[in-house]
């Protein structure tokens, strides 16, 4: 018989007066049939002892018998409280996801008839997310990362590639990077520095444009921070408006407008980062998007 229902059975208030009356019935029959008025005072004695005796011992059964249930009851709960800790945990840590740095570095012969340079260098840094219970989105996530820094990109020696994560960080479901580096093809007068940024919902993979973190008209409003932080810069700007495909990461309490350079300030100032107030934006942040669970 299963425990719980044998405990049920023996807790009902019914049991215990069914059993009150079965002791009850058993000493009226002895009464009725006087049998101890047959007997000799020392017999009935013996008898009635022999009864009570009994009775304890039923008792003291019972109550054994209640209290080993009650203490199996109190163990098992105890071990099922500690596998749904260690349950707890386990998924806790399965979807707790972390970034691990990884580096690719490799020297390819220029070919070039004519060329100055016997070879290119490519040095890479990037991440790899970990930790994920889907191995196909993290297989996707990673595959994304290492597209954009060009780890898997075919180079034919005829320019030198440097790009590393310089910011990353995974914040609720958006994991969000910024990679800078530099591109010097052969004979050019020099160097050219470029940005990337890297903003994946890491539930499901997918790549979140700068539009998915606003409503409708969001760019009047980005626009206008945008242009009153670079007018007290010593410098004049190109910049005119975001795109939908606006370069952008996310750290602490700013969202960064991010620039390659030449493209909306001087040579000379390189890189350009633009820091936007999260709380200055949130009349546009879209309720669905990314950036609302981290406002």
């Amino acid at each position: 018989m299963d425990l719980s229902l044998l405990k049920a059975v023996l807790s009902t208030p019914e049991f215990g007066i069914a059993s009150l009356g079965v002791l009850m019935l058993i000493f009226r029959n002895i009464i009725k049939a006087k049998i101890l008025s047959k007997l000799t005072q020392e017999h009935s004695y013996k008898v009635l002892d022999r009864i009570i005796t009994f009775v304890g011992v039923i008792a003291m059964i019972g109550a054994l018998f209640w209290g080993g249930i009650s203490i199996y009851e109190i163990h098992e709960s105890g071990k099922q409280k500690v596998q749904a800790g260690s349950n707890t945990q386990t998924q806790a840590k399965l979807e707790r996801p972390l970034l691990i740095e990884k580096s690719v570095n490799k020297t390819i012969p220029d070919y070039t008839p004519g060329s100055d340079f016997e070879t290119a260098d490519i040095h890479l840094t990037y991440v790899e997310v970990t930790g994920l219970k889907d191995p196909l989105i993290e297989k996707k996530i990673n595959e994304r990362i290492k597209g954009v820094i060009g780890v898997d990109t075919m180079y034919d020696g005829t320019e030198d590639y440097y790009m590393e994560i310089v910011k990353s960080s995974i914040d609720d479901n958006l994991l969000s990077a910024l990679a800078e580096g530099s591109l010097f093809v052969h004979g050019a007068a020099g160097a050219t520095n470029i940005i990337a940024s890297i903003n994946i919902n890491v539930k499901n993979g997918e790549v979140i444009q700068f539009k998915d973190l606003f409503r409708a008209g969001y760019t009047n409003t980005i626009n206008s921070l945008a242009k009153s932080w670079f007018s007290i810069q010593d410098y004049t700007s190109d910049f005119e408006s975001v795109s939908d495909d606006q370069c952008f990461y996310v750290s602490g309490n700013y969202m960064y407008l991010c620039f390659s350079e030449y493209e909306v300030a001087p040579g000379s100032e390189g890189i350009v980062n633009v820091p936007i107030k999260l709380d200055d934006i949130r009349g546009v942040v879209s309720k669905n998007g990314p950036l609302a669970y981290i406002l």
